[in-house]
């Protein structure tokens, strides 16, 4: 489908997390989804909403911190002169500056990637009631090639390979990022699972302590890692 843009965000200080998603969707979400100038370069665009029960449950020992990210919006774009173009609108970079403060916080973890790897697909992936979208930051042991390579085949053939470690999951893409000099991130990974209690158990079987850990410590910036648990998505364009 072309480039996909992530973008975690926090919701504003003091904003409650139920006017921060009603807001994000309903009014941000749906300015852009309703300005024929804006949405004419967008092919797809969703928001990854935080559970509302994972805003109050405790950690689980096995996960990393999350980094208190309230959701994740994804834009899909044809090619990266087409998301340029959508930035150049007249007046959105306005909007968008004044926009932004009234719903969320001003730092945002964003990367551009290419069209997702499909590491595990099964009919029921879009039916699933919890999805981990996680941003990535590679270890700085290893360069760019070394990091895609292994995370695709070694990484991803863990999921493939271990019955305990795939069969939880109903789905998982891997978001490759394109890179470049100011590139923060390089990767975004996204999991379904049945229900977030289902994700939480998938994390205490043996393999995840005693394979899946060493390799993100070796794969891995450990202390860049955040993610949210999010619900079915709210796909405010499509096509």
């Amino acid at each position: 489908m072309g480039i996909k843009l992530f973008a975690f965000v926090r919701r504003a200080p003091g904003m409650s997390p139920a006017d921060f998603h009603e807001y994000w969707r309903a009014e941000h979400a749906g300015h852009i989804a309703g300005t024929p100038e804006l949405r004419r370069h967008v092919r797809r665009y969703e928001l990854n909403h935080r559970l509302d029960e994972d805003y109050a449950r405790e950690p689980h020992a096995a996960e990393m911190t999350s980094g208190d990210f309230d959701g994740v919006a994804v834009l899909w774009f044809d090619s990266v002169a087409a998301m340029d173009a959508f930035n150049a609108e007249p007046g959105f970079a306005e909007w968008r500056a004044q926009d932004a403060p009234k719903f969320r916080a001003p730092q945002v973890a964003s990367v551009l990637t290419d069209d997702a790897s499909v590491i595990v697909d099964t009919p029921r992936r879009d039916e699933g009631q919890a999805k981990l979208v996680c941003i990535l930051r590679r270890n700085a042991a290893l360069d760019l090639e070394t990091f895609h390579s292994h995370w695709l085949q070694n990484h991803g053939g863990l999921f493939q390979d271990i019955p305990e470690l795939r069969d939880p999951l109903w789905g998982y893409h891997q978001n490759h990022g394109i890179g470049g000099p100011d590139a923060g991130y390089d990767g975004v990974t996204e999991q379904w699972f049945e229900d977030l209690p289902r994700w939480i158990e998938s994390l205490g079987v043996p393999a995840h302590r005693t394979t899946v850990e060493p390799d993100v410590a070796y794969l891995l910036d450990p202390t860049s890692l955040r993610f949210v648990m999010a619900g079915r998505p709210t796909v405010v364009i499509d096509g």
